[in-house]
């Protein structure tokens, strides 16, 4: 047998075998937030004030949230996370208005993925809405924003936040549909450097007013070894089949491109980040929604500036979040998966909020291999076969 028919063949082989272990690359359900056991999952972060973001806020507590209606489960079984839309501040020049910071009880691990069914984001002047995941220690352990912008703005905003040196290549334009803004993703909090490295989702009603009239949509964002991904299907659109509330595999490699996509040889994803917390929150003005031009651009004709909007309650009447369900698969499950509660190992939880928290210089783990040995155990008799043939030739 000649070294090129050998050389052909032994290439073939090691393709096919990638192609089996890739294919049977299965994610699991970790963690299922819905329903009655939605808030389970969370604990909530009180502080009085928003030392992060320097919001117009009082992020309450568990017991205050549910007797105040700011946190509940509605009659369609959605979880509905809201600001206070009742106290009127008018003449207290220190006024704050109570708000919810959910942080979940379980990491994210390298290799999972998240998914979203939300029918309503918080919206209108001054409101800020967060949906994004946070390492214990920001920005040492990353955070990955999938849901944010302010105001009325009508788009939604991705990006990434990282403490080590971390851009998004100009390679990505072509594997996204969304359009890059910005592409240094690293954080120098002593150079007040924290834009992060932005994708504009360019697919209609993924924020504001347009998403709640189109009844919402579906956002899912991944992490593994080839980076992070994150996907928007409106639900004027149609959305994948294999995403419901109760299909617990499903496939992003049919989803097509994703809104937005970080590769690793822009940013290692085995270091850049620790493991993730999902964070919900609704801020008031701040760094963001109350910054001049920024408030200017969609709000300038209601209010000379953010903070005169904060006292009136009837500007919050559309500040909530409706959620379907949050859902959590990874290619390394743990054991055991209960509802809302995983035996998974974690990690330390965020203390206060993606600028601070508890030490943990872990980082998230660099395998992605599918649970079971099934995998494995097929890539044995396929390699046999080709690589007998070569004895054959």
């Amino acid at each position: 047998m000649s070294y090129g028919r050998a050389l052909g063949l032994s290439l073939l082989a090691a393709s096919l075998v990638a192609t089996n272990a890739q294919n049977n690359t299965k994610y699991a359900l970790v963690n299922d937030f819905s329903g009655s056991n939605f808030f389970s999952g969370f604990r909530y972060n009180a502080s009085a004030i928003d030392s992060n973001n320097f919001g117009n806020v009082h992020f309450i507590d568990q017991a205050d949230a549910v007797s105040g209606g700011l946190t509940s489960v509605d009659s369609n079984q959605h979880a509905i996370i809201k600001v206070d839309n009742t106290t009127n501040g008018a003449g207290d020049p220190a006024f704050g208005r109570n708000s919810v910071y959910l942080i979940s009880n379980d990491p994210l691990q390298m290799g999972s993925l998240l998914i979203a069914d939300i029918n309503h984001i918080p919206l209108g002047c001054s409101v800020w809405p967060g949906l994004f995941t946070q390492g214990a220690n920001w920005p040492t352990n990353g955070e990955i924003d999938i849901v944010e912008n302010v105001n009325q703005a009508t788009i939604n905003q991705y990006s990434l936040h990282v403490g080590q040196t971390c851009n998004q290549p100009a390679s990505a334009a072509t594997q996204q549909s969304g359009k890059t803004t910005g592409s240094n993703c690293t954080v120098v909090p002593a150079l007040d450097i924290n834009s992060g490295c932005i994708v504009q989702e360019t697919k209609q009603n993924s924020f504001g007013a347009g998403f709640a009239q189109a009844g919402g949509g579906v956002y899912a964002m991944q992490w593994n070894e080839q980076g992070v991904s994150i996907w928007f299907f409106s639900r004027g659109d149609q959305i994948p089949s294999d995403i419901s509330s109760t299909n617990n595999s499903p496939d992003p490699t049919g989803w097509g491109l994703p809104s937005a996509f970080y590769p690793a040889d822009g940013c290692d994803p085995s270091t850049v980040f620790g493991p993730q917390f999902i964070t919900i929150y609704i801020d008031i003005c701040g760094a963001f929604a109350g910054q001049d031009q920024v408030f200017a651009s969609t709000c300038g004709s209601v209010a000379p500036n953010c903070t005169a909007l904060v006292p009136d309650p009837a500007n919050y009447a559309n500040a909530f979040w409706d959620i379907n369900y949050i859902r959590t698969f990874s290619t390394n499950p743990p054991n055991t998966t209960t509802g809302s509660t995983s035996t998974g190992a974690g990690g330390s939880s965020p203390t206060s909020g993606s600028n601070s928290g508890s030490n943990n210089s872990g980082s998230g783990s660099s395998s992605d291999a599918p649970a079971s040995g099934l995998a494995s155990a097929l890539l044995i008799p396929v390699a046999a076969m080709l690589f007998g043939l070569l004895t054959l030739v």
